[in-house]
Protein backbone atom coordinates (compact mmCIF):
# COMPACT_ATOMS: atom_id res chain seq x y z
CA UNK A 1 0.00 0.00 0.00
CA UNK A 2 1.24 3.47 -0.90
CA UNK A 3 1.61 5.92 1.99
CA UNK A 4 0.63 9.45 0.92
CA UNK A 5 1.60 12.62 2.79
CA UNK A 6 0.13 16.14 2.49
CA UNK A 7 1.68 19.59 2.55
CA UNK A 8 5.13 18.41 1.58
CA UNK A 9 7.74 20.57 -0.09
CA UNK A 10 10.97 19.97 -1.92
CA UNK A 11 13.67 22.54 -2.57
CA UNK A 12 16.92 22.58 -4.52
CA UNK A 13 19.24 25.47 -5.31
CA UNK A 14 21.62 26.07 -8.23
CA UNK A 15 19.85 23.71 -10.60
CA UNK A 16 20.95 22.68 -14.09
CA UNK A 17 17.87 22.07 -16.26
CA UNK A 18 17.35 20.30 -19.56
CA UNK A 19 13.88 20.24 -21.08
CA UNK A 20 13.33 18.59 -24.43
CA UNK A 21 11.33 15.98 -26.29
CA UNK A 22 13.12 12.64 -26.03
CA UNK A 23 12.50 8.91 -26.04
CA UNK A 24 13.18 6.73 -23.00
CA UNK A 25 16.46 5.49 -24.50
CA UNK A 26 17.50 9.07 -25.32
CA UNK A 27 16.78 10.04 -21.69
CA UNK A 28 19.61 7.72 -20.58
CA UNK A 29 21.90 9.30 -23.19
CA UNK A 30 20.99 12.77 -21.92
CA UNK A 31 21.82 11.72 -18.35
CA UNK A 32 25.26 10.62 -19.55
CA UNK A 33 25.72 13.91 -21.44
CA UNK A 34 24.83 15.86 -18.29
CA UNK A 35 27.35 13.83 -16.27
CA UNK A 36 30.04 14.61 -18.88
CA UNK A 37 29.06 18.31 -18.90
CA UNK A 38 29.41 18.46 -15.11
CA UNK A 39 32.83 16.81 -15.28
CA UNK A 40 34.08 19.00 -18.14
CA UNK A 41 33.00 22.15 -16.29
CA UNK A 42 34.27 21.08 -12.86
CA UNK A 43 30.73 21.06 -11.42
CA UNK A 44 29.57 18.77 -8.66
CA UNK A 45 26.08 17.34 -8.24
CA UNK A 46 24.84 18.33 -4.76
CA UNK A 47 21.48 16.58 -4.55
CA UNK A 48 19.22 14.01 -6.14
CA UNK A 49 18.30 14.11 -9.83
CA UNK A 50 14.73 15.28 -10.44
CA UNK A 51 12.68 14.43 -13.52
CA UNK A 52 9.27 15.47 -14.75
CA UNK A 53 7.33 14.37 -17.82
CA UNK A 54 4.91 17.00 -19.12
CA UNK A 55 3.44 15.10 -22.09
CA UNK A 56 3.89 11.87 -24.03
CA UNK A 57 3.35 11.55 -27.78
CA UNK A 58 2.67 7.86 -28.48
CA UNK A 59 2.62 8.33 -32.27
CA UNK A 60 6.13 7.05 -32.95
CA UNK A 61 7.68 3.60 -32.75
CA UNK A 62 8.92 4.70 -29.32
CA UNK A 63 6.92 7.25 -27.29
CA UNK A 64 8.31 10.79 -27.35
CA UNK A 65 8.28 12.48 -23.94
CA UNK A 66 8.33 16.20 -23.19
CA UNK A 67 10.68 15.82 -20.25
CA UNK A 68 12.69 17.96 -17.88
CA UNK A 69 15.79 16.72 -16.07
CA UNK A 70 16.96 18.83 -13.12
CA UNK A 71 20.33 18.42 -11.40
CA UNK A 72 21.33 20.44 -8.32
CA UNK A 73 24.95 21.63 -8.65
CA UNK A 74 27.50 23.27 -6.38
CA UNK A 75 27.46 26.79 -7.83
CA UNK A 76 25.75 29.27 -10.11
CA UNK A 77 26.51 29.05 -13.82
CA UNK A 78 25.33 30.85 -16.94
CA UNK A 79 22.67 29.20 -19.04
CA UNK A 80 24.00 27.66 -22.24
CA UNK A 81 22.33 26.83 -25.53
CA UNK A 82 21.63 23.32 -24.21
CA UNK A 83 21.20 23.75 -20.44
CA UNK A 84 19.30 26.37 -18.49
CA UNK A 85 20.28 27.46 -15.00
CA UNK A 86 17.68 27.95 -12.26
CA UNK A 87 18.61 29.65 -8.99
CA UNK A 88 15.90 27.70 -7.21
CA UNK A 89 13.54 24.80 -7.70
CA UNK A 90 10.90 24.91 -4.98
CA UNK A 91 7.78 22.77 -4.94
CA UNK A 92 5.32 23.59 -2.16
CA UNK A 93 1.91 22.31 -1.05
CA UNK A 94 2.55 18.95 -2.64
CA UNK A 95 1.30 15.49 -1.95
CA UNK A 96 4.09 12.95 -1.69
CA UNK A 97 4.58 9.21 -1.93
CA UNK A 98 7.70 7.08 -1.81
CA UNK A 99 8.20 4.46 -4.52
CA UNK A 100 10.53 1.59 -3.76
CA UNK A 101 10.63 -1.17 -6.36
CA UNK A 102 10.83 -1.55 -10.10
CA UNK A 103 10.13 1.06 -12.77
CA UNK A 104 7.35 -1.26 -14.00
CA UNK A 105 5.35 -0.66 -10.80
CA UNK A 106 5.87 3.11 -10.63
CA UNK A 107 2.45 3.58 -12.28
CA UNK A 108 0.84 2.12 -9.12
CA UNK A 109 2.35 4.94 -7.07
CA UNK A 110 1.08 7.50 -9.60
CA UNK A 111 -2.38 5.92 -9.59
CA UNK A 112 -2.51 6.06 -5.78
CA UNK A 113 -1.57 9.77 -5.86
CA UNK A 114 -4.14 10.58 -8.56
CA UNK A 115 -6.85 8.66 -6.64
CA UNK A 116 -5.93 10.58 -3.49
CA UNK A 117 -6.25 13.88 -5.38
CA UNK A 118 -9.70 12.90 -6.65
CA UNK A 119 -10.98 11.47 -3.35
CA UNK A 120 -9.90 14.58 -1.44
CA UNK A 121 -11.19 17.10 -4.04
CA UNK A 122 -7.72 18.54 -4.54
CA UNK A 123 -6.69 20.54 -7.57
CA UNK A 124 -3.48 19.33 -9.22
CA UNK A 125 -1.29 22.28 -10.28
CA UNK A 126 1.96 20.54 -11.34
CA UNK A 127 2.98 17.39 -13.11
CA UNK A 128 4.54 14.62 -11.04
CA UNK A 129 8.15 15.25 -10.09
CA UNK A 130 10.34 12.20 -9.48
CA UNK A 131 13.18 12.76 -7.02
CA UNK A 132 15.66 9.91 -7.33
CA UNK A 133 16.84 9.14 -3.81
CA UNK A 134 19.14 6.42 -5.12
CA UNK A 135 21.15 7.81 -8.00
CA UNK A 136 19.70 6.48 -11.25
CA UNK A 137 23.23 6.22 -12.63
CA UNK A 138 24.07 3.56 -10.04
CA UNK A 139 24.27 0.04 -11.35
CA UNK A 140 21.93 -1.39 -8.74
CA UNK A 141 19.23 -3.83 -9.80
CA UNK A 142 16.16 -2.05 -11.17
CA UNK A 143 13.96 -3.44 -8.40
CA UNK A 144 16.00 -1.34 -5.99
CA UNK A 145 14.63 2.00 -7.26
CA UNK A 146 13.93 4.58 -4.56
CA UNK A 147 11.96 7.59 -5.81
CA UNK A 148 10.05 10.30 -3.97
CA UNK A 149 7.11 11.43 -6.12
CA UNK A 150 5.68 14.91 -5.57
CA UNK A 151 2.61 16.48 -7.16
CA UNK A 152 1.84 20.11 -6.40
CA UNK A 153 -1.78 20.84 -5.43
CA UNK A 154 -3.62 24.07 -4.91
CA UNK A 155 -3.52 24.95 -1.18
CA UNK A 156 -6.87 26.74 -1.44
CA UNK A 157 -9.97 24.91 -0.26
CA UNK A 158 -12.79 25.72 -2.67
Amino acid sequence: MVQIENEKSFKAENVLSLRKKITKSQANDEMNKIARYLGENNLKQTGPIITATFAIDPGLSEPLMDMEILVPIDRKISSSTVYKFKDKFHLQHAIHAKHIGTPATLHKTYNALFSYIKENNLQQITTAYNVYIKNIESKLPEDNLNIDVYIGVNPSVL
